[in-house]
């Protein structure tokens, strides 16, 4: 398995076959637009910072402060639906997994208690 794919199953502590198959869907689609170098850098932000992030949902302040290596892969993830899709589920799966710190984007999926009229 790749560097990328290995920094991303470290992100959490269990792992089910959907979480997997996000992982390689994700990892493949960008293998195959970035090159070997970004793929390292995208690997070591994610094991550096212990989060994936939504790129689209990152304010252009946090795209900015990116290394200029991330910034390429941001850029590739928000050129490509397939891609970004891919990197939406991947958090959104975490998310739904209880893993907000390590997918914060999309904030805790609680939601309010609803008051009913009887």
């Amino acid at each position: 398995m790749s560097d990328l794919y290995d920094a991303l199953v470290s992100l959490a502590p269990a792992h089910d076959q959907e979480m997997l198959d996000g992982y390689r869907r994700y990892g493949s689609l960008l293998e195959n637009v970035l090159t070997p170098e970004q793929i390292d850098a995208y690997a070591a932000y994610i094991q550096q910072t212990g989060e994936i992030r939504i790129f689209e949902e990152m304010s252009t302040d946090e795209r900015t402060a990116l290394s200029p290596a991330v910034q390429a892969v941001a850029t590739a993830v928000l050129a490509d639906d397939n891609i970004s899709m891919e990197n939406r589920r991947v958090v959104a799966l975490l998310n739904q997994r209880g893993q907000h710190t390590i997918a914060p984007d999309l904030g805790s999926e609680e939601t309010p208690e609803r008051v009913f009229a009887g």
